[in-house]
């Protein structure tokens, strides 16, 4: 959780880029995102949410005209040819646009949101949960309080990683790097350029102001953007490899990633020291401040996100409290949705019992542009069941 540590691998919502930019042209996804993007601006502090300029590269000469948002973003405009390769244009660039989204500065979000939460009455307690049938009873109070129980009437399963064990095998993984935070598998997160910079020409300044989004190339997993955050951080990125579940940074592709990124924003180091005899022009990689190597799990799903009712029947939970605190202890602390065993120790033989569920979960990537139509759906979807 947000007040205990953003260091865990199996949890992916402290390194992502989390800038606003819609993956598909469909509904609901569209629907949530525009609900999401208007949330963010509304009711999010400015100093976590910011405008976010930024530049689009594709292969395909017809993109813009697959551009749903161009009334939700601002300064929605094509780019013009030749296309400077020194803002992120390759010889097989055919269109470019650019236009302002927004970008949230996840440390900060995540526990601002949590807090909100509090304020308005929500209790986190944890619990190891092996199915859903764990959650007929959980806690109202925090565990040192007391564990006052009460029957659920409602459960929400927004599980994650550890989906797939408690109810949905069609989940599978979207691993992303980032660099200083780069692969999904990683990504880098590193500090911003010393020298000054023109955000109007490249993707990215040195006041933090720009961002930049190439295409992905289907033959590597490779992608190449740099999201800046407001405290100056820049997050650049990155690949996206599917079932792959190594948290290892990969020194080789952190290297591509800066490579990549150093080539469409050449503000992100220094040049070497010029001599009276030296005629070198390329920024140096290694001044480019890392802050630090990330790699993050994303679950998504076959199929795009899964969020409706379900009546579950399910036999009735173990004889062991998944609330206790000698019953958390046993479960190692690192990554433990992705080592999960559901309990089909005399399943049979258990009396079933059925349990009311609204599933939200398999966004992959896209969890925080998704994040506040999702629950506006959850949340219809909860009082539907409620008023049954």
């Amino acid at each position: 959780m947000p007040d205990d540590s953003l260091d865990s691998t199996g949890w992916a919502s402290p390194w992502a880029g989390a800038n606003w930019y819609p993956f598909f042209n469909r509904d609901p996804e569209n629907r949530w995102e525009r609900v999401s993007f208007e949330r963010f601006k509304k009711d999010v502090p400015a100093d976590i949410v910011m405008d976010l300029p930024t530049k689009y590269y594709s292969t395909n000469p017809e993109e813009a005209k697959n551009i749903w948002y161009q009334d939700i973003v601002g300064k929605f405009k094509l780019i013009d040819k030749p296309y400077p390769a020194s803002i992120g244009s390759t010889p097989e660039t055919a269109s470019a646009f650019e236009f302002v989204t927004i970008s949230i500065n996840v440390p900060r979000y995540l526990p601002w949101l949590q807090a909100k939460l509090k304020e308005r009455g929500v209790k986190f307690v944890k619990g190891w949960v092996n199915s859903v049938a764990d959650l007929e009873y959980v806690p109202t109070q925090e565990r040192e309080s007391g564990m006052e129980k009460v029957k659920t009437d409602v459960i929400v399963n927004a599980s994650g990683l550890g989906t797939d064990d408690v109810v949905d095998a069609r989940l599978s993984l979207l691993k992303r790097r980032l660099c200083p935070s780069c692969r999904s598998k990683e990504h880098h997160r590193h500090s911003r350029p010393a020298r000054p910079s023109d955000p109007g020409s490249n993707g990215v300044g040195s006041s933090a102001q720009g961002g930049l989004v190439p295409h992905v190339n289907p033959e590597t997993s490779e992608t190449t953007y740099l999201i800046p955050r407001s405290n100056g951080d820049v997050l650049l990125g990155g690949t996206f490899q599917v079932g792959d579940w190594d948290v290892s940074p990969d020194p080789a592709i952190a290297r591509g990633i800066l490579e990549r990124c150093l080539t469409y924003c050449p503000e992100l180091a220094t040049l070497p020291p010029q001599t009276s005899d030296s005629t070198t022009t390329t920024p140096d990689i290694s001044t480019i401040k890392v802050l630090r190597h990330n790699v993050g799990l994303r679950p998504a799903r076959t199929g795009g996100a899964r969020v409706e009712k379900q009546v579950v029947a399910l036999p009735s939970p173990r004889s062991s409290d998944p609330w206790s605190a000698s019953g958390l202890a046993t479960v190692p602390n690192a990554l433990r949705a992705m080592q999960s065993t559901p309990d089909v120790e005399n399943r049979d033989a258990r009396e079933e019992k059925t349990f009311k569920v609204v599933h939200a979960y398999g966004v992959g990537p896209a969890g925080y542009q998704e994040s506040w139509g999702v629950a506006e759906d959850v949340c219809e979807l909860v009082g539907e069941f409620l008023a049954e």
